[in-house]
């Protein structure tokens, strides 16, 4: 019963958990003072290793601050370094850590650095996200501190020099001068110089020099005034660019050479090849080859060492002016080109109006996002008048339905109890009489078997058999559940003897003898002692019947099982102890449960019944029944029952009559010989019966070959390459399904059809065959009927297949695009080809290394081709021969018979000619002739 005292209570406590838990948690922060303490450990760090060392370091010692700022400084110094790749890494993983904690400014920092090295690395459009991504950031925050403010300038500086290389100057300048406003605001000298020199780089691009100038020479006095040598360097660039725009080469010169020289003492390479290139140009149009050469060749080697694409187009455009001016077309041809394929990686149309809409986008995005933010706003406000008045009918109606339900729960109860009753008592029933229905027409098959067993014909006194033994284990089978309904049914109504087990336990395990014997196990009965006691004889033999069948199935050849019948006191202990298989913990755990079968890669996967059988037997005469197993090890039951001497009725000698278990003979499952039959059939299945029914009724147009498991019948695919596969799905190793992707995954053997007959039956079971790549899905009980149509149907198509590429191979392109081939086919048959003619121009074309270049051995080889194509490998590469022949004789008059001989792999020109008028009817000067 449920206290109704305390429900009220209870929801009030869920409602306060509830509120807090949607509150969430607030980001982790750190104190001003904290950033610059460990701004200033970190950046006294200028060695990329000793920086690694210090982030490990941080990050295990849980100080993920530390971990993030000496990410931010590594990829700084890998930057410097255009090591642009390896500087992208570490600034995302810092993005990542900063993220993690939810500290907004190292966020900030981490999207504008990884904008900066995209904008290095040529990539605009990532570039100008993540800058837009950290001014969005910057402009929603009410943080006013130093670092919160150099955030939003640094993203303006990027954008603004995004726009500026996208040629969209007005945009440029308006961020440019919103950044160098915010650089003033901060009192920042280098951050007032660069953009100074930024909005210089606008106005030159506009072609307003004198407006240029004023503003290159501001940046020039700042980086002066703090002996900044990068920003001096580039301000002489930008002094020596107008220069040679006016005409004055040799200012220009001066200009170029005096940035040049500090530049290379720098590691900053992306920076440093500027000057180089400068000189290189303004050198080509004085005619100053040597040394345009000269710059250039270093130019070179520094931009494909940084992998800059901008910089290698710029000066692949400088090589080819160099030598259009000096006469050198051909290599002026060359250079031309390859700088015409960098100018196309770096930036087409379709890229450029990618880029312009993403800002397009970004803006459209923010305006929906604020949009969205004032209408939350307003629900929210609109929802907190409401609140109250929600959560007081919230517990109201909670205590209401909670006594409500508990009413009901009670009521419900005692329903479905007596419910449940009747309805296990109307299953018992139900189960008793349908076993009882299953009995009669086993009876009747068992009794026709024995009947056609008498026949003269070997072959229907074969199916008999084979009819009798499956019969007889479904006979066992409905037995032992009729047993279990019995069982439940009359549990004070036993027939219980007196007389002595010992001798009687004995008598059951000598029963088991033969058929021990018959497996090379050696079956064993110790006992000290004869026991007389009550018993229950029918429940002892069943019990000892299960128990010593379980352990000769999955006990092996040369195994032994020992029965050891020992009385402790008034306690009598049977262990049935076995040297197999063993069991995992799974099915350790779940072997008594009704209907349980064990993992599927076991090599004997049973029903489910017998224990479950036996653990309500002894559950009925009041025993106990235990077991103890490790894989490989083997296996020991233990069974504990209490001895007593209360019952008046004696074993009686029919008690003890018991038939001998007798071995069931198995037709020998054998490879056929494939001389006799056209097409080989593979059967892979582990359940011996049905393999040998699928091979018996295929034997007699087919060459049958035998498998017991996946990995065999893999092994055995590769090994024969047969026509057909047909395979169970659930098997010990790998199962159907996988052998299904193995098959279809191997370029030797994926071209064969592929049949699976398994018992599962579900549609989605069906849908993960045709996945696995079956070609056809039956399920069991099938008819034999059916699977000899879709064998058949199989084959004819592979047959239709291979007519039609015969018909194909001399035809026009159209028609081959046509065949019906799969697409691993089509894959196949173009990489053969492709060798064929690499192998012909290095004039070491034949079978056996053609089939060496595509991993397979002669004889898969020749098995695949002939399948697909319906030619002998010989015949088809002489197929691609002639077609290769023919298409030089059409599209190269220049060459001579002798030459497209020998180009065709013909050592003589007369066999070539004879090839040729065979495959085609006519000559190869005819066809010169247009005849």
């Amino acid at each position: 019963m449920y206290n109704l005292r305390h429900i009220p209570t209870a929801i009030l406590w869920c409602l306060i958990i509830l509120l807090l838990v949607s509150c969430g948690k607030k980001p982790a922060t750190n104190t001003h003072a904290e950033r610059k303490t460990l701004d200033s450990i970190i950046a006294s760090s200028h060695n990329i290793d000793t920086l690694s060392m210090l982030q490990k370091r941080m990050e295990s010692e849980g100080n993920m601050l530390g971990s993030i700022i000496a990410y931010r400084e590594i990829g700084k110094h890998l930057r410097n370094e255009s090591r642009f790749d390896e500087a992208l890494k570490a600034h995302s993983e810092g993005l990542t850590q900063a993220e993690a904690i939810g500290d907004t400014l190292e966020m900030v920092q981490a999207l504008n650095n990884i904008g900066t090295d995209y904008r290095r690395m040529g990539v605009l459009d990532m570039a100008q996200d993540y800058h837009y991504r950290a001014y969005a950031i910057c402009k929603a925050s009410t943080d006013s501190s130093f670092t919160a403010r150099k955030n939003r300038v640094v993203a303006l500086n990027g954008l603004g020099n995004i726009y500026l290389t996208l040629g969209n100057y007005a945009r440029a300048d308006s961020a440019l001068r919103l950044a160098l406003a915010g650089e003033r605001e901060l009192n920042s000298l280098l951050g007032q110089a660069i953009n100074y020199a930024n909005i210089g780089s606008v106005f030159r691009q506009r072609g307003m020099t004198d407006s240029a100038f004023a503003y290159f020479r501001k940046s020039m006095g700042l980086n002066l005034q703090i002996n900044n040598q990068l920003g001096i360097s580039l301000c002489h660039i930008y002094f020596g660019e107008l220069y040679e725009k006016n005409n004055n080469y040799s200012k220009a010169i001066n200009e170029y050479e005096t940035a040049l020289t500090p530049m290379q003492a720098m590691k900053d390479e992306w920076h440093a090849i500027n000057p180089l290139i400068s000189l290189a140009g303004i050198y080509i149009k004085t005619d100053n080859y040597n040394k345009a050469l000269h710059y250039l060749d270093i130019a070179r080697g520094i931009a494909q060492n940084i992998k800059s694409t901008e910089h290698k187009a710029e000066i692949y455009s400088l090589y080819y002016k160099l030598y259009k001016r000096m006469g050198d077309t051909r290599a002026a041809l060359e250079w031309h080109e390859k700088a015409a394929d960098m100018h196309d990686s770096i930036m087409d149309m379709e890229k450029l109006n990618r880029i312009q809409n993403a800002g397009l986008l970004i803006e459209r995005n923010r305006q929906a996002k604020d949009m969205n933010e004032a209408q939350l706003s307003l629900k929210s406000e609109r929802n907190l008048r409401s609140a109250y008045t929600i959560i007081f009918c919230i517990v109201v109606t909670l205590l209401l339905g909670a006594i409500g339900v508990v009413i009901y729960i009670q009521r419900i109860h005692r329903r479905n109890h007596l419910a449940l009753k009747k309805l296990t008592e109307m299953r018992e029933t139900f189960f008793t009489n349908i076993t009882h229905e299953f009995r009669t027409p086993l009876t009747i098959i068992l009794g026709l078997s024995q009947v056609l067993r008498k026949s003269k014909n070997e072959e229907v006194k074969q199916y008999a058999r084979d009819i009798e033994i499956h019969g007889n284990g479904q006979l066992k089978l409905v037995n032992q559940l009729l047993d279990i309904s019995k069982i439940k049914s009359n549990m004070n109504n036993l027939k219980w003897r007196n007389g002595d087990i010992t001798t009687y336990i004995s008598m059951v395990v000598a029963s088991y003898n033969t058929y021990a014997r018959n497996k090379e196990i050696a079956l064993l009965m110790h006992h000290d002692e004869n026991v007389v006691m009550d018993f229950v004889p029918d429940y002892a033999h069943k019990v000892m019947d299960n128990l010593l069948s379980n352990a000769l199935k999955f006990t092996h050849a040369l195994g032994q099982i020992d029965v050891y019948v020992v009385r402790v006191g008034n306690i009598l202990h049977i262990d049935v102890n076995d040297t197999g298989e063993g069991m995992d913990q799974e099915t350790l755990d779940n072997v008594f449960k009704a209907f349980y079968q064990g993992p599927s890669d076991s090599q004997n996967v049973g029903t489910g019944v017998g224990l479950s059988l036996v653990k309500h037997i002894m559950e009925s005469v009041h025993g106990t029944i235990s077991v103890e197993s490790q894989v490989g090890k083997g296996t020991k039951f233990h069974i504990e029952i209490a001895i007593t001497n209360n019952c008046d009725v004696k074993l009686e000698e029919t008690d003890m009559q018991f038939e001998p278990v007798m071995p069931v003979e198995q037709k020998e499952l054998k490879d056929s010989d494939a001389k006799d039959s056209q097409y080989t059939a593979l059967i892979i299945e582990d359940n011996h019966d049905i393999a040998a029914f699928i091979g018996g009724q295929l034997a007699g147009g087919y060459s049958v070959a035998y498998a017991t498991n996946g990995n065999d019948g893999l092994q055995k695919a590769k090994d024969i390459v047969p026509d057909i596969i047909i395979t169970d799905i659930m098997m010990p190793g790998m199962d159907g399904l996988e052998l299904c992707r193995k098959i279809r995954s191997n370029k030797a053997i994926n071209h064969i059809p592929i049949i699976i007959v398994t018992a599962k039956v579900s549609e989605q079971e069906r849908i993960e065959g045709f996945e696995a790549g079956a070609d056809a899905y039956l399920t069991k009980p099938f008819s034999m009927d059916e699977l000899r149509t879709i064998i058949e149907q199989l084959i004819n198509r592979q047959n239709s297949l291979r007519n039609k590429f015969s018909e194909n191979t001399t035809s026009n392109k159209k028609e081959e695009k046509e065949m019906e081939l799969t697409d691993a086919e089509r894959r196949f048959l173009a990489k053969t080809v492709d060798y064929i003619y690499l192998l012909l121009d290095k004039q070491q074309l034949d079978v056996n290394t053609l089939a060496e270049k595509l991993c397979m051995s002669s004889r898969q080889f020749h098995r695949k081709i002939v399948t697909l194509t319906g030619n002998s490998p010989a015949t088809f590469i002489l197929k691609i021969k002639m077609k290769r022949a023919r298409y030089l004789l059409e599209t190269n008059p220049k060459l001579s018979a002798d030459d497209i001989a020998f180009r065709c792999g013909f050592e003589h020109t007369s066999s070539f000619y004879h090839a040729f008028r065979k495959t085609y009817g006519y000559t190869p000067k005819e066809i010169r002739r247009g005849v």
